[in-house]
């Protein structure tokens, strides 16, 4: 098998991460580093990213997760802080795809495959991702209707979304739909903050056609790949 598709069934990142790895000399064959893109390997070999050895793993995993408030979504954390793949229970090495922010609930998906999770953050895919959120004060028509074609943040850029009123509930906050088809740096609370109405709570309950559905906070739950690709609207190899 060719080295970087091996390196991303692995699960270290995608294959374009993964030749970053070999050109950087992060990678080692039975113990020497290779440059070499195209090598073969063979199931006698033991490959190394940064001196740990990676273990092959040809199914793969999918995994939705309902994250839980002051979790992080990353693997490592100088911190200290809790760590939300700490809640999956698996021997496989998996990756998140795409965050949520420390505050923030929702779903997120966990998986093996690096290819898999390049390809569900590409912007090129627009990918959807929907979400619930809470602020103090009410929109307008109007500020609706320009977000939905985009607002200049600066020193950011421009962001937009679709955003739709559901309720006011009686502690005098407004809960909205969000989607997106793009996923910058907080997204969404940069655009409510445009507006003076910062977002007091915030979830995320779909992604990329998979819903959270009856997943409890703190919960997982693992997906089959034709489950998965039956919901994906993007072709997988």
């Amino acid at each position: 098998m060719r080295l970087n598709k091996y390196l991303a069934k692995c699960g270290i990142g995608s294959r374009r991460a993964c030749d970053k790895y070999i050109e950087n000399g992060y990678i080692k064959i039975d113990g020497n580093v290779t440059y070499d893109y195209s090598y073969d390997v063979k199931e006698s070999h033991y490959v190394q990213y940064k001196n740990k050895i990676l273990s092959y793993c040809e199914d793969d995993y999918i995994y939705i997760i309902n994250k839980p408030k002051g979790y992080i979504c990353t693997l490592n954390d100088p911190k200290g802080r809790k760590k939300l793949i700490d809640l999956i229970q698996t021997p496989i090495r998996l990756f998140n795809v795409g965050r949520l922010d420390y505050n923030s609930t929702g779903l997120i998906l966990f998986t093996n495959n690096g290819d898999i999770a390049n390809k569900l953050l590409h912007p090129k895919n627009k990918i959807i991702k929907k979400y619930y959120v809470e602020s103090s004060n009410k929109l307008s028509v109007k500020d609706i209707n320009l977000i939905k074609n985009g607002i200049d943040i600066s020193d950011f850029g421009k962001l937009s979304a679709k955003v739709s009123l559901l309720e006011r509930n009686d502690k005098n906050s407004f809960i909205w739909d969000v989607v997106l088809t793009e996923g910058k740096n907080r997204h969404i609370k940069r655009i409510f903050n445009y507006f003076d109405n910062p977002v007091k709570k915030l979830h995320r309950y779909e992604f990329a056609g998979i819903r959270l559905k009856n997943i409890k906070s703190g919960k997982y739950k693992k997906i089959s790949m034709k489950q998965f690709k039956k919901n994906v609207a993007l072709k997988f190899n």
